[in-house]
Formats: structure tokens, sequence, C-alpha cells
């Protein structure tokens, strides 16, 4: 709520979120949610951005906004958020697999 509500008073601006428009439909993409993160490193942010997953970086911390709804985490979210970081190709069975050997 916090990402909406500067955004609605005009503290931060929509021009500011990247990938926020879809290229096809040129509609804004609707986020149900937004992760904060402390600070990314390097073009960790321009590397979510590129695969389509909006970003907005402020004052306040980087932010990651969530597209998929009512879906596991594990399922779409950090899958999106690994690939894009670290340029690999894990699935949601990678991460289940994970889960099950550490501790």
């Amino acid at each position: 709520m916090l990402v909406y509500e500067l955004l609605k008073s005009g503290f931060l601006s929509y021009d500011d979120i990247r990938s926020a428009y879809d290229p096809e439909t040129e509609e804004y993409t609707e986020i149900y949610q937004w992760l904060a993160f402390p600070r990314f490193y390097g073009d960790d942010l321009d590397r979510l951005a590129e695969v389509g997953i909006p970003v907005l970086e402020s004052d306040y911390g980087d932010w990651v906004g969530i597209t998929s709804f009512g879906s596991h985490y594990d399922l779409y979210v950090y899958p999106s958020l690994i690939n894009a970081i670290f340029d690999m190709d894990i699935s949601y069975d990678d991460i289940q697999e994970l889960g099950r050997v550490m501790p």
C-alpha cells in the first residue's frame, strides 16, 4: 500500500515505473503487490525490467511489481526473479527440490 499511496500523492511518479506497460497492448500492467528490496546492485533492476517485470527505484528502496494474483510465490514470482537476475532457467519444480535438499 505504501507504493500506491506515494504514487497517488505524487511523491513518486508513475513515469518512474519501468516495464509498467504491456508492449503489445500499450496498456498499464496490473500490479497486485510491490515487494521492497533495500537496494539492487549493478544492472539487476535493468534485467528485471528487460523481461517485463515492473520495477521502481526510489530513495526508499527498490520495488518489484508482482503481476500475478493468487499464485504461490514459488510458482511464478521466485522463478521469474531468479531467471531474470541470474540468467538462469529455474522452474517451480527446481525450487521445490531445493526446499527438500536445504534444511
